[in-house]
């Protein structure tokens, strides 16, 4: 009865393993896909680019920022299936351009230097309020008034939202290893704040993404 219940549990996990390699794709290492455009974060999890040879342009495909321009318009048309397709630059998704992600955060594409499971990006913001801020201890005091303010970010690969850096939210998804995670909370407060980007690191060569199938 025993030796049954094990072969049962054998083939359903090896079931489940199959399923699980057949319904996903390891992402490229170092991100090493073709630069495409994609409308949307879903467009992004299978990997469903607009590619250079579909975006309508008189200009060089051959140049290494040809998306970044491309993107600097207000819209930017593609052929799909013999037909053409214009879109608004603001609602697109993101793009990867020479190995590199860029998303879309608030109407400007920003740069994502770590890229992983979870993602790490700086953006500018515009403030509206009392204090200057930091990012590791919340508001400070300073002039109020509209200002451009460097700020950090976030992103879970697996919903594609981005949040703003701040120590609990990147615990939270540490929290996902929990043998990274009790290493990091032996940590000292401020050895924590010192270490999370290396922590990050290390969760995410621990953690390799998937496209979807």
């Amino acid at each position: 009865m025993k030796s049954k219940l094990l072969l049962i549990l054998f083939c359903f996990f090896l079931t489940v393993n199959s399923y699980s390699q057949n319904d996903s794709a390891l992402v490229p290492a170092f991100l090493d896909v073709p630069d495409g455009i994609y409308l949307t974060y879903t467009d992004f999890r299978y990997n469903k680019a607009i590619l250079k040879e579909n975006i309508v342009s008189a200009g060089n495909k051959d140049q290494l920022d040809f998306i970044g321009k491309i993107l600097e318009k207000e819209k930017f048309s593609f052929s799909d299936d013999q037909k053409s397709n214009t879109v608004e630059t603001r609602f697109v998704w993101g793009f990867v351009q020479n190995k590199t992600l860029y998303i879309n955060y608030k109407g400007s594409f920003y740069r994502v230097p770590v890229f992983g499971s979870i993602c790490y990006l700086v953006a500018t913001v515009e403030i509206v309020g009392v204090g200057f801020y930091d990012p590791m201890f919340g508001p400070g005091s300073g002039p109020s008034g509209r200002r451009q303010e460097v700020r950090e970010f976030l992103i879970n690969f697996y919903d594609g939202v981005v949040i703003e850096f701040k120590m609990n939210e990147a615990e939270l998804l540490l929290a996902r290893d929990k043998g990274l995670y009790e290493e990091f909370k032996k940590l000292s407060n401020r050895k924590q704040k010192e270490q999370i980007f290396r922590f990050i690191r290390k969760y995410n060569e621990a953690h390799p993404v998937y496209f979807l199938k």
